[in-house]
């Protein structure tokens, strides 16, 4: 089985050298967006640093939210504080519901947990659960949450979690730089599940949109169109001609549009002003 290495990071790793987490073999990062609901004061204090250092650093990254949530409506602005800050970024590992808190012990979690992956997934997202293994084992054990990956924490030389799963946390104690991160294997290829899921997930146009977009590239056409001159030499003078016998009147405002298409209505009035002239 093929395993990928990577490190999940917070504020609380302090300022992290990116280069040092490249040389020892890091190939992805998971970044904490912040924790519980959608205050701006409970973002992590360094999730835009590191996320600028994974971009500048060529690191593909995913994301993670600490829940607090004890019932739906709570998962729900915590949905909304990841979508804040996921806005206009692409997390190439995904996007976890971190579900661990002994506040939220007694709490619905499976419901909690659907709300908030349902709604990222709603958004477009590739999302999972983060839990213990004792939690993912008993908690979070229903048949629910299968649809949605799971990222197992259990600090061990296996994981020895039963049902399928993509990422495991193996140790908090990977020592890089002289720091001290939470190491995790990756047993997907989730970039290209993120950008194989964004490429399905394109909507297709209804024939309303199709005929909306039609009329609008004719429009764009026809006015473009409008604006350009008489071909130089013989199409000033012909026009200039016309307009002198009277046969061409042009718009209201005198702009004869030299390179439109005349419709029938308009071949007629030239018709109509050449007979005119003969009487």
């Amino acid at each position: 089985m093929h395993q990928t290495k990577g490190v999940d990071l917070s504020e609380h790793n302090g300022n992290v050298d990116f280069a040092a987490l490249r040389a020892a073999g890091v190939e992805f990062v998971l970044l904490r967006l912040g924790y519980g609901s959608d205050y701006a004061h409970q973002d992590d204090a360094r999730f835009t640093e590191n996320w600028e250092k994974a971009e500048a650093a060529g690191l593909p990254w995913g994301a993670y939210l600490y829940s607090y949530a004890t019932n739906t409506n709570m998962a729900q602005s915590e949905a909304d504080h990841a979508l804040r800050l996921l806005q206009g970024k692409t997390p190439l590992y995904g996007v976890w519901y971190d579900v661990e808190d002994p506040q939220i012990s007694s709490a619905d979690v499976v419901s909690t947990s659907r709300t908030f992956c349902s709604a990222l997934e709603e958004a477009g997202y590739y999302t999972g659960i983060y839990a213990s293994l004792s939690w993912l084992n008993g908690k979070l054990n229903s048949t629910r949450l299968d649809k949605y990956d799971k990222w197992v924490a259990q600090w061990n030389h296996a994981c020895t979690y039963t049902k399928p799963y993509g990422i495991w946390q193996y140790t908090d104690r990977l020592a890089i730089g002289g720091k001290l991160f939470d190491g995790n294997w990756a047993y997907k290829d989730y970039p290209r599940l993120v950008q194989a899921k964004e490429e399905k997930e394109e909507p297709a146009l209804t024939e309303t949109q199709v005929q909306a977009l039609v009329q609008r590239e004719i429009q764009a056409y026809f006015t473009a169109l409008a604006k350009l001159p008489a071909s130089p030499g013989w199409g000033e003078e012909a026009l200039a001609w016309a307009r002198e016998q009277g046969l061409l009147q042009g718009d209201p405002n005198g702009s004869l549009r030299p390179r439109c298409f005349a419709t029938r209505e308009e071949i007629a009035k030239m018709f109509a002003n050449m007979h005119k002239k003969q009487l």
